[in-house]
């Protein structure tokens, strides 16, 4: 439902209700009402929602599926989700600073990299999740439901950015072993690095150049990049 849809991307930019209804032009109270589908969204609002997110309002109202019902109509099974879940712990153990901490949009960038890395070596990604192509950057959407209500992950404000930590290590076994070793490599390379370069690193690859905004950013693009700018 559209009510989800704009939950989702408000949480992918770490926008608060507030600052959101501000860039919308409308009250705190009428952005909680839509979120709660007690409200419908006009089609002013809709253009808004478009513009601050960077997705073409056609990619939103897809005639023969929205964007919110294409990312909840995947069928994962319980292996996959798993799977992706321990993913994310993996970047978050290998990927973090010296302080233990990593910021949101930097994990998720870890995330997508891992799992293209991936396909890149053994034609099957880690997790086989869709990523999309959003204003920060590839993202699964399905990256925020995890970090959000995750016991696991630690989540706390740092001004404008949301900084990761573990709470719980992750489980050993999920992932196989030539998996960690792509996670342990990606994870090496981009440590210590700071977001904006893994971003801008990220949107100069073939993948992301190739694709619309919203689209889904198929795996066998990754096999046009040469071999040191996989990741």
């Amino acid at each position: 439902m559209m009510k989800n849809l704009i939950i989702k991307l408000r949480k992918s930019d770490n926008f608060s209700q507030e600052e959101l209804a501000k860039k919308m032009g409308i009250s705190r109270p009428t952005l909680i009402s839509i979120e709660k589908g007690k409200r419908d969204i006009t089609l002013g609002e809709l253009k808004k929602i478009s513009e601050i997110f960077d997705i073409p309002i056609q990619i939103i109202l897809d005639k023969d599926s929205s964007l919110e019902e294409k990312v909840d109509s995947q069928s994962f099974t319980k292996q996959a989700f798993t799977k992706f879940q321990n993913l994310v712990l993996q970047c978050i153990k290998y990927g973090v600073d010296e302080d233990g901490k990593i910021t949101k949009t930097k994990l998720a960038k870890l995330v997508y990299l891992c799992d293209f890395a991936s396909y890149y070596n053994f034609l099957k990604p880690i997790s086989g999740f869709e990523y999309r192509k959003l204003a920060q950057g590839p993202v699964a959407i399905q990256f925020f439901d995890i970090v959000d209500e995750n016991e696991s992950i630690c989540v706390e404000s740092k001004g404008r950015s949301m900084m990761i930590s573990l709470n719980e290590q992750p489980t050993k076994g999920v992932l196989d072993g030539n998996e960690e070793k792509i996670v342990k490599s990606v994870c090496s390379k981009w440590k210590g690095k700071n977001t904006k370069a893994i971003v801008d690193f990220t949107h100069d690859q073939i993948p992301w150049k190739v694709c619309k905004d919203g689209e889904v950013i198929p795996y066998t693009l990754i096999n046009s990049e040469a071999p040191e700018n996989v990741y």
